[in-house]
């Protein structure tokens, strides 16, 4: 048996949850015992491949693929994912769509907004590449709320804006995409995801957490970087969600 099955074992008895401390006391001990460098590479080596996550300082968690959010790009956004990546290689972006999160909420909402969020450097000159390729949908850069509530109908808007540092981005199939931490902050306040606030946003979250693993350092991280630390916690309270061991 490998060290990692031994590793998976062992958090199969204490309900998935691994604690680095009581892992080293098992698979350290004895003549046969494992170096503690190699424990640690190999839990690295698990994180990276997914199969666990880490939550706290020496606490990991065993990742169910069933909970597990995975985000399927539609046909429209791999098509604007190849065309950035053909004519922008080297900016940092991302595509996704506000309807995924609609599973999530409460009132379904008429529009849809596919977002593109972009490095600063790159914001001005995709907008205008994305205007180029005459798609029939409008195509709005940065707007404020005002102009959210004035330009976006019911049909498929696309939103150019800027992709915050260090934001929480996956890959899939070649696609750059948001983690569902990444979306869930953003769904706090952003002026194009006004729709999703409110009571709603309580809806939202308290559906992402009893459907998915979230990785709470992650979200809080991210909603630091946005300064929505404080929001995000409150609606944590509200769902009564533990941070205390955060």
């Amino acid at each position: 048996m490998s060290i990692a099955h031994k590793i998976l074992d062992y958090a199969m008895m204490k309900d998935g949850l691994i604690k680095r401390r009581e892992l080293l006391e098992v698979l350290c001990s004895g003549t046969n015992g494992i170096s503690e460098k190699s424990i640690d590479v190999i839990l690295n080596r698990m994180a990276a491949n997914q199969l666990i996550t880490r939550i706290s300082h020496g606490t990991y968690l065993v990742l169910d693929e069933k909970t597990r959010f995975i985000y399927t790009p539609d046909e429209t956004e791999r098509n604007l994912c190849r065309h950035i990546k053909e004519h922008y290689p080297f900016v940092d972006y991302c595509i996704w769509s506000s309807s995924v999160l609609t599973p999530l909420m409460q009132h379904v909402p008429a529009s849809r907004i596919i977002l593109v969020d972009v490095e600063r450097v790159a914001m001005e000159s995709v907008f205008q590449s994305l205007q180029g390729l005459g798609l029939d949908m409008p195509i709005l850069l940065n707007p404020t709320r005002q102009e959210c509530m004035r330009y976006i109908t019911n049909d498929i808007t696309i939103i150019v804006r800027l992709l915050v540092r260090e934001a929480p981005v996956t890959e899939f199939d070649g696609c750059h995409l948001p983690t569902i931490e990444k979306m869930l902050v953003d769904a706090v306040s952003d002026n194009e995801l006004s729709f999703m606030q409110g009571n709603e946003i309580h809806t939202i979250y308290a559906n992402a957490f009893s459907s998915y693993f979230i990785n709470i350092h992650r979200l809080l991280r991210y909603a630091s970087r946005r300064n929505r630390k404080d929001k995000v916690e409150r609606i944590l309270k509200n769902i009564e969600y533990d941070t205390s061991g955060k």
